[in-house]
């Protein structure tokens, strides 16, 4: 049985070798990557004869990476043995083009299902281009430079030592007094290049420093995987003209005693102004990254059929369904037993509209992690409330979730719903389902007891239920 250790910054370390020889572009692959997000996803590693996988969760359920190593084909083997004996899905997290394809052609991994979303793309561009900015197609990033230097004088650009990271840890500050408006995201993102500065260096990276008049304006680190150089981490005051490309060109060229052919700059998080300025800069290809989950229950459906039930018709996703779903997720009261608040996500990326939810159900269903059913009180009648079947294991377990709308609780919608999707999974799916909640979710406890459902066990946080 696989035996998945822990991430620590020893563990970290010792896998490094793994990485370096890894033939994947991702940045998803590398050791500032790892660090970088290890937070809150339960990041695990395992080696098992030479090989590695690494672990961690994507959108609350597991997903591994390829196996890295001498005996890859034998991972995928221990690694059905796991997640069935483990009762776990099987999910593979930055999947390229290639292995995709590898996947699709493995009888052991049944039933595929795969999508990815563009706000975890990363950019690539030439090493030798961005090296010299030279031709037509640069003239902006020359000119830009060209301005830095009128106002500012000859670019100061150096490597890092240890010295300068209060000037760094300053720079911060002053960076995210300009940011004021920042995502959940950007925060985090802004915490750990805070910790990163303290074992960058140990993890075999490189960091660089634009200073005017002995303080730091701006700085990069990035790290070196066969012939690519990843960069990681890119900050500058805004208030300086013409700063982020004189900072990345003159870190590029710190780094062209090695042979390198490739940058990656890793994605936009679907910021649009970010998005606009990493084109600008011309890539020459988008690694876009696959979420592919094995043995879904999902394949089993060429598209969601009605589901007729009492006082209620469970139905797909509308067009017309997105500002209700919208109403539905950002109810932070209504939320609190689904154990969800949509201010603390940091999958939200982009301003909320009417798309962000709605998309977010489309692409888990497209991956096949979910299945979710609109409930209405009829046919033609607008959306009232979800129910959705996720955590579909290997062996053949989902997870039956419901939420409605408070203007709708207390007249048996939710338990009719919730009766007619497990029925549904049964009968249709071939599945079996369970069902959880807070021990203080009075409601829930009722209307799963009123579905069939009876107690299987409870930790500190939830009960567990299970169909009678």
């Amino acid at each position: 049985m696989l035996n998945f250790e822990p991430f620590s910054i020893k563990s970290l370390k010792r896998i490094i070798p793994y990485l370096k020889e890894s033939k994947f572009l991702c940045s998803d692959y590398s050791a500032g990557a790892l660090f970088m997000w290890q937070s809150g996803t339960n990041l695990c590693f395992c080696e098992w004869n030479d090989t590695l996988v690494i672990k961690q969760e994507w959108g609350e359920q597991p997903a591994y990476s390829w196996p890295i190593g001498k005996n890859p084909d034998g991972m995928i083997d221990e690694l059905i043995k796991y997640v069935t004996k483990k009762h776990l899905p099987l999910r593979f997290f930055a999947i390229n083009e290639e292995t995709l394809e590898k996947i699709r052609q493995d009888n052991r991994l049944k039933s595929p299902m795969w999508a990815y979303d563009p706000r975890w793309s990363d950019y690539i561009y030439s090493f030798e281009e961005a090296r010299t900015f030279s031709g037509k197609k640069y003239s902006g990033q020359r000119n830009h430079i060209n301005r830095f230097k009128r106002l500012y004088g000859e670019p100061d650009i150096r490597f890092l030592n240890p010295d300068d990271y209060s000037s760094v840890l300053n720079m911060l500050c002053e960076y995210e007094k300009e940011h004021t408006d920042a995502s959940p995201l950007e925060l985090m993102e802004l915490e750990n290049t805070r910790n990163f500065l303290s074992v960058y260096k140990s993890l075999g990276l490189y960091a660089a420093g634009l200073f005017i008049n002995g303080n730091i304006v701006a700085f990069s680190i990035g790290e070196i995987i066969g012939d690519m150089f990843l960069i990681h981490i890119e900050k500058a005051l805004k208030k300086y003209e013409g700063v982020y490309p004189t900072m990345y060109s003159g870190f590029v060229r710190l780094m062209e005693k090695h042979p390198l052919k490739i940058i990656n700059r890793e994605d936009d998080s679907g910021d649009p102004g970010i998005r606009t300025s990493k084109m600008q800069y011309h890539p020459i290809k988008l690694i876009h990254k696959y979420l592919v989950h094995i043995n879904s229950p999902a394949a089993k459906l060429d598209s969601i059929p009605d589901i007729k039930a009492d006082n209620i018709i469970l139905t797909a996703f509308r067009n017309t369904d997105k500002k209700a779903y919208l109403d539905l997720n950002t109810d932070v009261d209504n939320n609190r037993f689904w154990g969800y608040d949509y201010r603390e996500d940091v999958g939200i990326t982009e301003k909320i509209s009417e798309d962000t939810f709605y998309n977010m159900a489309v692409l888990d269903m497209q991956v096949g992690d979910s299945v979710n059913l609109a409930v209405r009180s009829a046919l033609d009648g607008e959306m009232i409330g979800e129910v959705i079947l996720w955590n579909f294991t290997f062996s053949g377990e989902a997870e039956l979730g419901c939420r409605i709308m408070p203007q709708y609780s207390g007249q048996g919608y939710g338990t009719n719903a919730f009766r007619a999707t497990a029925d549904f999974a049964e009968k249709v799916l071939g599945i079996k389902v369970y069902a959880r909640c807070f021990h203080n979710n009075i409601p829930s406890k009722r209307m799963i007891a009123a579905s069939g459902f009876e107690l299987w066990y409870s930790n500190d946080t939830y009960n567990y239920y299970k169909r009678k």
